[in-house]
């Protein structure tokens, strides 16, 4: 910061010290208080628009019927920028090159049920954790006879499939290391792929599992009655920017308090009331997160 900007900063300070009739922020006009800083919020601000980098995963992200994007991550998003006083751009993406792309300034934040795990916070900074989610594994009844123990499928017999770049692909590379794992880009392939038979297993996360296995009972089970690497979920900002992070960490703690986001948690994982919005066919949609 210049020293010419410094002694603004210092006298704006001192006016507001010592003006008792000073009006709260909200009445303040802030354009009179230039805030020198590089965080995402500023630029954001200034920009007049938030970009958020999402991946398709339902229900945190889905494709809506009128073409828009629908699920409890929008809202999220949605709900921010709001705050902000900005409008809302969100960048499907490649979940395989989200980070990357973060990192490369073509968003600003990804809100798009991203887990915390080390590995992720060596590259990006994560707010505080406003949600959880863990790992549901699903057999094919007529390809995998009922395990024992998580030996029984940690062979090279075993074939497991996963969405590519996600936790659930963590935990089998984790828990069976002799099986073989297969990557899909999107959730349909995964599911239509184990209902074949071209897989004998999948890793997915609990709601979809969950949805799953509901849906097709018949030839679908839930080997392990347990679940998987619990592990929670935040808001990611590139490294260095914490007066980004500070914002972000104010803002869950106030509609966690609140309880906006156990609410429009229920809505989306806990109830199918937003069945009617999603997309007949979603294809051209999903074409749109292809690397």
């Amino acid at each position: 910061m210049s020293h010419a900007k410094c002694v603004i900063v210092l006298l704006v300070i001192v006016c507001i010290t010592l003006n008792a009739d000073t009006p709260s922020y909200d009445e303040a006009d802030e354009a009179s208080i230039s805030v020198f800083s590089d965080s995402i919020i500023d630029v954001v601000r200034q920009r007049g628009l938030l970009k958020v980098g999402v991946g398709l995963f339902e229900p945190w992200i889905m494709c809506g019927a009128d073409g828009s994007l629908i699920g409890y991550e929008i809202d999220v998003a949605k709900q921010l920028a709001e705050d902000m006083g900005v409008r809302i751009q969100f960048v499907p993406t490649d979940w395989y090159f989200i980070i990357p792309f973060l990192v490369e300034e073509q968003f600003d934040l990804i809100i798009s049920g991203m887990g915390v795990t080390p590995e992720r916070s060596l590259l990006i900074n994560f707010s505080i954790p406003y949600s959880e989610f863990g790992t549901l594994l699903l057999a094919n009844t007529a390809s995998v006879e009922t395990p024992q123990s998580l030996d029984d499928l940690n062979t090279s017999e075993v074939t497991f499939g996963s969405r590519a770049g996600t936790i659930p692909a963590e935990v089998v590379s984790e828990y069976f290391p002799q099986a073989t794992l297969q990557l899909f880009d999107s959730d349909s392939e995964l599911l239509e792929s184990i209902l074949a038979g071209e897989i004998h297993a999948l890793a997915a996360d609990q709601v979809k599992a969950t949805r799953w296995l509901d849906q097709h009972s018949d030839t679908l089970y839930q080997p392990f009655d347990r679940l998987f690497k619990p592990v929670p979920e935040a808001i990611a900002i590139r490294r260095g920017d914490h007066d980004g992070l500070n914002y972000l960490n104010s803002w869950i703690e106030h509609y966690s308090s609140i309880g906006w986001l156990d609410e429009r948690r229920t809505h989306w994982f806990e109830t199918r009331d937003w069945e009617h919005l999603l997309a007949d066919d979603s294809t051209e949609c999903e074409a749109l997160f292809a690397s």
